[in-house]
């Protein structure tokens, strides 16, 4: 018998966002519905608008489903976790007696993935695959569960890590994509090549029903881990989107910068658009400041709910079992995601202070262009009033320069009373612009 398990199980565990930062009413109810679509229509529902730790939110917890497969059985097992859902389904051969072989994962999962009636927005998704090992068994824990898992994911490579649980062999392996996605190919929703999943082979029909008992504890130690996880990626869009923003300030500062170089005075109302820019663009820089702090708070929180969870289940378990490789992920987070974000905090913050000075120096300068233009301005309707003032003088007297002894002097004002007002009048502007220089000196 190569590759047979008795009772062979697979149970999906799906974590999804009921609310999240800035999350509106209206979208949390969206949330809701969409989760509630996965369960039986005549599922009922309880999920009261309270802060909980975890909360099993359907009547009867465990609702049973009806497989197309008739040799399969399986149930729905929904909970919320404080701002998350959580839903188990769970699916396995009904026969208790009999060896399967492990190809018979492949079945479990098309059946499960029927389930899903609509695409959810996921956080994170663990495959839980369990069995016992049928009397006098010749083959390895590890080459069974190596064939359980190529059943189900057939395009990657065997490297898991390795424990005991119940005196049974656990194993994990993970492909977390998305925690490399950049900003542009970012989704709302997991793709299903994404996963974690956790091979247990036990030894006999005790063990494997004694680890029923833990499912709560997997339903709240996944979903910690797929916040983290989340979280985390979460930060990495963040920071992509701070450095996008940097990079849009800069643009527009090379700009009057490129200008001020050439000694070229930039149009009042072009200075004011570009500081707009930078304005509109340094809001969204803060904003996503604020939230990259707290992606990192979320990891702070979900780390110590998932080491305690973690801590738990090994009291639970007892001592003979070695669950080491799931406090690896403990020190995944605590030496490189927290320091990781720690780290891109310091140095946005540091990116925003200049970008403070940059949007404060523009400021400057457009006050100062808009100073000198006023004053400008002033000198232009002083020399004017001083020009038309004078114009207005002399034009009167020379209309009748026979009456006047020094109009009748100069024929030049009497022959062209308002050419020669006007030549007088710009001579006394200019004057007046002359006098006025010398004075601010």
């Amino acid at each position: 018998m190569m590759s047979d398990l008795i009772y062979p199980t697979l149970d999906l565990f799906l974590y999804a966002l009921k609310s999240s930062l800035n999350t509106t009413d209206a979208e949390t109810q969206k949330n809701k519905v969409a989760f509630l679509e996965q369960l039986p229509s005549d599922t009922q529902f309880y999920d009261p608008d309270i802060e909980t730790e975890y909360l099993e939110i359907t009547h009867p917890p465990q609702i049973n489903f009806i497989p197309d497969n008739k040799s399969l059985e399986g149930y729905y097992y929904a909970v919320r976790l404080n701002d998350t859902y959580g839903l188990q389904i769970d699916c396995s051969i009904n026969n208790q007696t009999e060896s399967q072989p492990a190809k018979s994962f492949a079945i479990l999962k098309t059946e499960i993935e029927q389930k899903l009636k609509k695409e959810l927005k996921l956080i994170g998704k663990t495959w839980l695959l369990s069995g016992w090992l049928p009397e006098n068994s010749s083959q390895s824990h590890e080459d069974i569960a190596k064939d359980c898992y190529y059943a189900l994911f057939k395009d990657t490579s065997w490297q898991p890590e390795k424990g005991t649980f119940l005196d049974g062999k656990v194993f994990e392996l993970g492909r977390l994509q998305y925690i490399n996605q950049s900003l542009k190919n970012a989704t709302s929703s997991l793709n299903s090549n994404e996963y974690d999943v956790i091979i247990t082979i036990y030894n006999n029909r005790e063990s494997a029903e004694k680890s029923a008992e833990f499912y709560k504890d997997w339903m709240g130690l996944f979903c910690y881990r797929s916040k983290i996880s989340w979280a985390y990626w979460q930060s990495r869009l963040v920071k992509e989107s701070l450095l996008n923003h940097y990079k849009q300030i800069e643009e527009n500062r090379k700009i009057t910068n490129q200008s001020n170089s050439r000694q070229e005075k930039q149009n009042i109302t072009t200075s004011r658009k570009i500081l707009n820019n930078i304005d509109n663009i340094l809001q969204q820089y803060t904003i996503d400041l604020l939230n990259l702090s707290f992606q990192k708070q979320i990891i702070e929180i979900n780390l110590s709910n998932y080491q305690l969870r973690l801590a738990l289940i090994q009291e639970k378990a007892g001592q003979n079992n070695q669950l080491d490789f799931l406090e690896k992920f403990s020190a995944l987070a605590n030496k490189k995601y927290l320091p990781q974000i720690s780290k891109d905090i310091e140095n946005m913050q540091l990116g925003l202070q200049l970008l403070e000075d940059t949007i404060n120096a523009t400021r400057s300068r457009i006050e100062a262009e808009k100073s000198e233009r006023e004053h400008n301005f002033q000198e232009l309707v002083a020399v004017a009033g001083a020009s038309i003032a004078t114009i207005s003088l002399v034009r009167e007297p020379a209309k009748d320069c026979n009456k006047d002894i020094f109009f009748k002097q100069v024929r030049f004002f009497c022959d062209y009373p308002f050419s020669s007002s006007f030549i007088v009048g710009i001579i006394v502007g200019f004057v007046v612009l002359w006098l006025r220089k010398r004075w601010r000196s």
